[in-house]
């Protein structure tokens, strides 16, 4: 329906004719824009705002609308009645009225449509004829459409300016000359048109006053033209006006056009269209929805013939759209509990009022369950990821990594938060600070956790063949290649490749690497077909990453396809709250009757040691001090020879001072000794000592002690 709308107000909006429609008793209600035209004015609205709504204030003669009424109302419909209307100007405008009476189911008036033509310039050409040839001639030639006078033998007598140019002939190649068979352009259209013109001179009372024909000018073009014919009173000669209503005709076939694509789109259409009154009853479904339903609803009750409901969807929108919104909305399908999205839009009439709502739906329960079940997923890992984090804040180790300290929860965190991501991950940290159990344990917490992690040891690879470690090789691509090898990219497929020392990597395999995180993927050496791998890449370094492209020693781009989540990992001695959890995991590991334990001078000693070697010197240093029964720390000469402590200073009757003073000396006294026995070494002599180094630092200062040049 919604389209035959758009057909009809399309029409009555390019009509070449007034059209203007009324109730019965004399409300006028709508004015199309020809007929405001004839009438003077500027639009359909300034003309019905001026009329007032009235139509009798529109005759010159009101009591020619009564007795229009009448003969109308008694022959069910009035052709050709003549009156005269006022323009805006005051004027008048002499017309023909074609009335056609709009009834409703029971019979009622609606409303009454008038076709309105001006014939304002016949009744001035027939008026002119009558009183003289010259001033006749006058008002011929000033006439807006192209009229001719023919006479009873099809000689065109006159023809007026509009006339020539329509056809392109001169005014001395028609008159008296051209028969107006000369510019009809089909052989059907003038069989048709020589019988009208011998009926109307007969009399005869169904030949149409007005009709359409193709005319043929003098270039050969043809145009689609309007015309009306009447006879001129006491004369056996017909006056005729043209008009070239070619734009109009072609407006309709591109309408036409229009409706026969969007009927193809709408009954191609996978998903359901329908449209339906305010009052639910349906007036149009497409083929889709019918076959859904299993016939054609159309008369039905929209929430009763497609979803089986005994009143109206709650996802309607019904309100909403008939106050002009488009509703938009995801609902579940009662019929089967499939999820749908709806598009519901306001199907206006010609006055702009609502009169109904087209409905398109579409089903999109695959996309919406797997919006669902990703949405549980979500929910699940949070929760999943609080409860970890909950964990963690009294646990003592996290994965296989050892450690309860700030900077080690701080590693944690950014564990979980890298694992719930794909995104490329750098370790930055000493050597032996355990990189690599970081990148295992964010393997192991992600989604790639159920295949291979494979580390490499980028500076133990030749540089000759780290091409063909990483991207693999194919039968016959070198000499001594017999038979195919796949790189560690394809060892990795759908797991993680961990790169330990990605520092040592030279400019060109960084060029060939870059081309696979960006995308491009990389060719096998021998092979013919590009490989995209899909892995995930963690890196670690102990090297300063940023230096080196300063120093252009790493490429800039690789860096930032690179450094995308970085991770720093503490050296130990940055938290040696860490150490004895750390000493006491190693004792457990390298003896598992658990016989062996460190009493408090061994911790102490171990918690003030600097670890340059971190971890892995702590592991090496427990393991040797279950071999050999001895704690002792590679490189700490000091540790081989016994502290002598100083002797306690004379303190009998001569001795002056507080406690407190003879205490601070011999402090004073006994740390100097032991920093030069240590060479000045103050972590060493911290450990001596049995305190932190921070701790000697401060007693240092404040015991003024100076070392002896």
């Amino acid at each position: 329906m919604s389209e035959d709308f758009t057909l009809y107000k399309d029409l009555f909006e390019y009509a070449p004719i007034g059209i203007l429609r009324s109730t019965p008793d004399g409300r006028l209600t709508d004015v199309n824009p020809t007929l405001a035209r004839m009438l003077g004015y500027e639009s359909a609205e300034e003309s019905i705002a001026s009329i007032k709504n009235t139509i009798s204030d529109l005759y010159v003669d009101p009591s020619h609308r009564e007795q229009l009424i009448r003969m109308t109302l008694k022959q069910d419909h009035l052709l050709n009645f003549e009156s005269r209307f006022y323009r805006k100007d005051g004027s008048a405008m002499d017309c023909l009225i074609h009335v056609r009476i709009a009834r409703g189911k029971d019979g009622s008036v609606k409303y009454l449509e008038g076709f309105i033509q001006d014939i304002s310039e016949q009744k001035l050409i027939s008026k002119a004829l009558t009183e003289s040839e010259t001033r006749y001639r006058s008002v011929f030639e000033n006439t807006g459409s192209a009229t001719v006078i023919v006479e009873q033998d099809m000689t065109i007598l006159l023809a007026n300016t509009g006339f020539q140019k329509l056809t392109g002939y001169s005014k001395e190649e028609i008159e008296g000359r051209m028969k107006w068979p000369a510019i009809i352009a089909y052989p059907k259209d003038l069989e048709r048109m020589m019988a009208y013109h011998f009926k109307r001179r007969k009399f005869s009372e169904n030949v149409p006053l007005e009709y359409e024909f193709i005319l043929s000018d003098r270039q050969g073009n043809r145009k689609n033209v309007f015309v009306r014919v009447d006879m001129i009173a006491g004369t056996e000669c017909s006056v005729a006006s043209i008009l070239d209503i070619s734009s109009l005709k072609k407006a309709r076939r591109s309408l036409r056009e229009s409706e026969s694509k969007l009927v193809g789109i709408v009954e191609a259409f996978e998903g359901f269209i329908y449209v339906c009154s305010a009052n639910y009853r349906i007036s149009f479904m497409n083929r889709a929805l019918k076959q859904f339903i299993g016939k054609d609803k159309t008369g039905d009750l929209c929430y009763q013939a497609i979803y089986r409901l005994n009143s109206p969807c709650d996802w309607c929108g019904k309100k909403q759209v008939l106050a002009g919104e488009t509703v938009k909305t995801e609902f579940r399908r009662p019929v089967d509990k499939r999820w749908c999205y709806a598009v519901s839009s306001p199907v206006f009439d010609i006055d702009e009022s609502v009169m109904g709502q087209q409905t398109v739906i579409i089903d999109i329960h695959e996309r919406k369950q797997a919006e669902l079940a990703t949405k549980e997923k979500d929910a699940f890992l949070r929760k999943e990821n609080m409860r970890l984090r909950s964990a963690l804040k009294d646990s003592h180790h996290f994965s296989n990594i050892i450690g309860k300290s700030l900077a080690m929860r701080q590693v944690y965190e950014m564990v979980l938060r890298s694992s719930a991501t794909d995104a490329n991950v750098i370790i930055y940290g000493e050597s032996g600070t355990g990189k690599e159990l970081v990148a295992r344990a964010i393997h192991d917490m992600s989604e790639r956790s159920g295949k291979r992690f494979v580390p490499v040891n980028c500076g133990a690879i030749p540089r000759e063949l780290m091409e063909s470690e990483f991207f693999g090789y194919r039968k016959g691509g070198f000499t001594g290649a017999d038979r195919d090898k796949p790189g560690f990219f394809d060892q990795a497929a759908g797991g993680t490749l961990f790169l330990d020392e990605l520092g040592e990597i030279s400019e060109e395999m960084q060029v060939k690497l870059l081309r696979v995180l960006e995308g491009g993927g990389y060719i096998p050496i021998g092979g013919l077909e590009s490989c995209k791998p899909d892995a995930r890449i963690i890196a670690a370094t102990n090297r300063n990453f940023a230096e080196l492209v300063r120093q252009g020693r790493i490429r800039e781009d690789f860096f930032y396809r690179i450094h995308i989540i970085p991770i720093y990992m503490p050296p130990l001695c940055e938290r040696r709250e860490d150490i004895p959890l750390l000493a006491d995991h190693f004792l457990k590991k390298y003896d598992p009757s658990g016989l062996a334990k460190f009493g408090s001078h061994e911790l102490n000693l171990l918690h003030n040691h600097d670890w340059p070697g971190n971890v892995r010197e702590l592991e090496n240093t427990v393991q040797r001090y279950l071999s050999l029964n001895s704690l002792d720390f590679p490189g700490d000469q000091c540790r081989c020879r016994p502290v002598i402590p100083a002797p306690l200073p004379d303190i009998g009757q001569d001795a002056r001072g507080q406690l407190q003073d003879t205490v601070r000396n011999y402090e004073k006294k006994y740390i100097a000794e032991i920093l030069e026995q240590c060479q000045w070494n103050r972590t060493k002599a911290a450990a001596l000592l049995g305190i932190g180094r921070k701790t000697l630092y401060l007693k240092i200062k404040h015991l003024g002690i100076r070392q002896h040049s």
